[in-house]
């Protein structure tokens, strides 16, 4: 029997997906969700060295290699030259970005044929609806067992809720755009209605963003052209239905302790604050409130130019790898152990890349899933791939 390359990386490719986002919520089932535990530990080295392998296996094109290499210059700059990072804690730092270093060369290799593309993809889409179906009966358990908030992570567990949110409205969009018939889209949402139904765990954690997701989810779905406004009419009640139904969910389980609420104040109470004031606010309400205490993800991205204003010289190249990539073995950087209050909590991307890498490395890291998106695009009109079928397969393995 002739060994198939494609057959190895794929599967090692979901295992990789599987011990990222389900060892979470297995690990706060027995250890302390407050810690880092050893499951947790085992589990993201093992996700470390699958991305390696299959990176070793799959980059063979320029544009991967100057990908990465571009990146590893940026990374050296930063936490050698700017900020005089050892050795050890920089190799640590440098895991975080494993995802979005050797991802796109990987699903690159997929994409290069028919063939692997096709199997991959089928793939893809029986995996990312069982992914949904299982965040249904985890964030039921999570939400009954701590109520609304950071512990309603779904598989993911503690500290993901923002993450698991993005991820199923993402998953679910993609499934559903696929069986999608633009032409009669109610009926179509009333014969996928399943992929709708999947939404529902976002509407159990304490995540604002998803009200904003399920109208672009709703909006994505319709084509531009001289029918969309009469579509999108037909769609409003619907969206208006699902928006009201999870404000009632989130107002009737969330109180709103612990947590800086975005109301008229906001910026005049907080940015123009001093961040040692905030930093205060925060100390103390973590000392004298039951509910963990967490900025919301707006206000964080609000407040990074003050924490390069209070230190001059690394708005370019930021403060360099490991601010959240510490704890078991390397200890925590000088920088997080100032701004802890500030990065403790869901972190968006383009904070924890401007902080570690400055605007250079965010440029690079917005560049490069911009480059990534257009080329599976591309390869996606040319394959032409249907919805829920499965294609001949003509190209070479």
């Amino acid at each position: 029997m002739k060994f198939e390359k494609r057959f190895l990386l794929q599967r090692l490719f979901f295992i990789g997906f599987w011990l990222a986002t389900c060892t979470g919520f297995v690990s706060d089932l027995f250890w302390d969700p407050d810690t880092i535990s050893p499951l947790t530990t085992i589990s993201q080295l093992a996700v470390d060295l699958i991305l390696l392998f299959l990176a070793a296996c799959s980059v063979r094109k320029r544009v991967d290699f100057i990908l990465i290499g571009s990146f590893i210059v940026i990374a050296v700059v930063s936490g050698f030259i700017v900020n005089g990072d050892s050795l050890v804690v920089w190799l640590n730092g440098l895991r975080y970005f494993f995802p979005v270093m050797f991802i796109p060369p990987v699903l690159r290799y997929f994409w290069e044929t028919e063939y692997r593309h096709d199997l991959f993809v089928k793939s893809l889409d029986k995996q990312l609806y069982v992914f949904l179906w299982l965040q249904v009966p985890t964030v039921l358990f999570q939400f009954f067992v701590h109520g609304a908030g950071d512990y309603v992570g779904g598989t993911m567990g503690k500290g993901y809720s923002g993450v698991l949110s993005f991820t199923i409205y993402f998953a679910s969009f993609y499934l559903l755009s696929k069986r999608i018939n633009r032409d009669n889209i109610l009926q179509s949402l009333y014969k996928n209605w399943i992929c709708i139904f999947l939404l529902f765990p976002t509407f159990l954690n304490e995540t604002k963003i998803s009200f904003g997701l399920i109208i672009a989810y709703f909006i994505l779905l319709l084509p531009i052209d001289r029918k969309y406004l009469i579509r999108l009419t037909f769609l409003t009640p619907l969206i208006v239905i699902l928006v009201g139904v999870g404000a009632s969910f989130y107002y009737s389980s969330v109180s709103g302790e612990g947590t800086l609420e975005m109301d008229k104040d906001f910026f005049e109470t907080y940015l123009d604050a001093d961040l040692d004031n905030i930093e205060g606010a925060v100390d103390y309400a973590d000392k004298n409130e039951s509910e963990m205490f967490d900025i919301p993800r707006f206000a964080k991205i609000a407040l990074i130019p003050k924490v390069f204003e209070e230190n001059p010289g690394h708005n370019m190249l930021g403060f360099g790898l490991s601010i959240y990539k510490h704890g078991t073995i390397v200890e925590a950087t000088d920088f997080y152990n100032e701004y802890d209050w500030l990065i403790k909590g869901t972190s968006p991307q383009i904070m924890s890349s401007g902080l570690q890498l400055g605007i250079i490395g965010t440029i690079w890291y917005i560049d490069t899933a911009h480059q990534s998106a257009k080329y599976y695009q591309y390869m996606d009109a040319n394959f032409a791939l249907p919805c829920g079928e499965f294609v001949n397969l003509r190209s070479s393995k």
